[in-house]
């Protein structure tokens, strides 16, 4: 890797003739339709691999982290799961409010000011996000410890007081790992993030959990084990940073605060919109009074539900700087192609995990053990959401990457609006139930609202005949391994399990015979490339 990335000129001159990703795509579309080639040097550290191994990342940290979660079910049960849950939670919704939509600010203006050499602009915008964000996660750590007895009494548990004190300091380093893993982002730097975010977090996390659990701890142990490998994953996250970014300190920085601070105040709930749909709705059962056993059925649905969002999250991470970068050059037009292509293989790769939690519901539960068989419904209702957030693809970066923050902070301050309300009315009659309900039609609404906006401001179409492919292959694989599903109904667990290929190998083989589109093609191959052929 260079020892530095923004200040040697030779560097740049190397790093500029490796392509990601999505400039392969761009560009084999480009030449396909008959246009010039668009110029599209970014500069970037590592191998030509690196944009496409966040997917491979993403999915091996998904896989560390169900594990964790799988061990904690099992080994705690759905009542103390719940309670952990809670903490959590708070904790996770604490520390996206005190981040302040600073991690998306720095992904655009990172990538914004790296395509244009703004050095100066980029340590500044470094240095004042590093220190906002440290100093945000002080203060919200300090009001988690403080009010942890106040919640504790609320809830009638008195040892979720403990349990908050001690993961207080969580907080902080949220925050900070947020900021750091958005400036990687920006940069393009995406192998390095899912180093630090996807493995060695999720790596560590799972062995502490293992070791204790071999000791026989409690919550508390577990605690401190979430506490350890999150502090290893923000610094690794730091070191690496700071590593492929070398500024010197006697350099000027160039502070552009009221510019910063416009697009990070109106992109505050935007950048933490997700995160308060999977927290508020616990939230909401623990201000309920919902038992438990249910707010751990609910955590063990979503868990499992989560990885629906999987493939979305993985393109966004790659999309979002180089939505930044092509609306700042004004070549709207490859911007739409690319957001085209980039729905259409999110739907791809979500609809299959989203038919396996639905048609296998009750088998993957069982995993965890019979306390959790009866959380089925809820999985299936939160797979839905997934699902419907997927299938809109990226709207939500599309608006936030162009400039339109106003327009995403409204549409994030009536996400969080619904989602309070639909609770307030749901829960108290069908508890946990209600959660999974309300948090769907959210998605729903609010994903439809995102979708019209954009087509109306961008002139940007998400959808096109080929998208009917990897629906048909999903009805008949489901229509297909639901008839053997129902055949093999009073079989034992295994053999329902051993049904989760024959589905996969039935969603493949039918995408084959639909055959491939050009713009298919282009990726596949642009995968190949990346992974099977580089360069020296």
């Amino acid at each position: 890797m260079p020892q530095s990335l923004l200040t040697s000129q030779q560097d740049a001159a190397d790093i500029s003739t490796l392509d990601t990703l999505p400039m392969m795509v761009l560009k084999g579309i480009a030449g396909q339709q008959g246009d010039a080639v668009p110029v599209m040097r970014s500069e970037l550290s590592g191998a030509a691999g690196g944009a496409a191994i966040v997917g491979l990342g993403n999915i091996v940290g998904s896989i560390l982290k169900f594990g964790s979660n799988y061990l904690l079910q099992v080994g705690f049960g759905a009542a103390l799961y719940g309670l952990y849950s809670i903490c959590f939670s708070m904790v996770q919704l604490t520390a996206s409010l005190c981040n302040l939509g600073l991690s998306d600010t720095v992904i655009r203006y990172t990538a914004i000011y790296q395509r244009k050499r703004q050095i100066h602009s980029l340590a500044g915008l470094l240095m004042f996000c590093t220190c906002i964000a440290g100093l945000m996660g002080l203060l919200g750590g300090l009001c988690i410890f403080r009010f942890s007895t106040l919640v504790a009494i609320l809830k009638h548990e008195p040892r979720l007081a403990p349990l908050l004190q001690l993961m207080a300091p969580l907080v902080p380093l949220l925050c900070l790992q947020s900021v750091w893993l958005g400036s990687l982002q920006g940069l393009k730097l995406f192998k390095w993030r899912a180093l630090a975010e996807r493995i060695i977090a999720p790596v560590i996390l799972l062995a502490l959990i293992v070791l204790f659990f071999w000791l026989r701890p409690g919550l508390f142990a577990v605690a401190c084990a979430v506490m350890l490998s999150t502090l290893a994953g923000a610094g690794t996250c730091g070191y690496l940073l700071y590593r492929s970014v070398t500024i010197s300190q006697r350099r000027r920085r160039s502070y552009e605060i009221q510019e910063w601070m416009s697009f990070a105040v109106f992109n505050f709930l935007t950048s933490v919109t997700e995160v308060l749909l999977e927290s508020i709705d616990t939230l909401l059962l623990v201000v309920f009074v919902v038992t438990d056993i249910q707010i751990g059925h609910y955590n063990a649905a979503v868990k499992i539900s989560d990885f629906i969002a999987m493939p979305l999250f993985s393109l966004n991470t790659m999309f979002a700087p180089t939505i930044a970068e092509l609306h700042s050059q004004g070549e709207m037009r490859r911007l739409a192609m690319m957001y085209q292509i980039v729905n259409k293989w999110t739907i791809l790769l979500s609809l299959p995990i989203f038919c396996i939690a639905s048609l296998f519901a009750q088998p993957l539960l069982l995993l965890s053990g019979r306390s959790f068989l009866a959380a089925w419904p809820l999985l299936v209702i939160s797979a839905v959401g997934s699902m419907i957030n997927a299938g809109t693809g990226s709207v939500g970066y599309v608006l936030l990457m162009t400039g339109h923050q106003k327009i995403s902070f409204i549409n994030s301050l009536l996400s969080v609006l619904l989602n309070i309300v639909l609770g307030i009315l749901l829960i108290p009659h069908y508890g946990a139930m209600g959660t999974a309900i309300g948090t769907t039609m959210t998605l729903l609404i609010i994903n439809i609202i995102r979708y019209i906006q954009v087509r109306k401001l961008l002139h940007f179409q998400p959808y096109n005949w080929h998208i009917l492919k990897p629906l048909g292959a999903g009805l008949f694989s489901v229509l297909f391994t639901g008839s053997l599903l129902f055949v093999c109904v009073h079989c034992n667990l295994l053999i329902h399990l051993l049904l989760i290929p024959v589905f996969m190998f039935s969603y493949v083989g039918c995408l084959f015979l639909f055959k491939s589109s050009p713009d298919d093609a282009i990726v596949l191959d642009a995968f190949r490339q990346k992974f099977l052929y580089r360069k020296a």
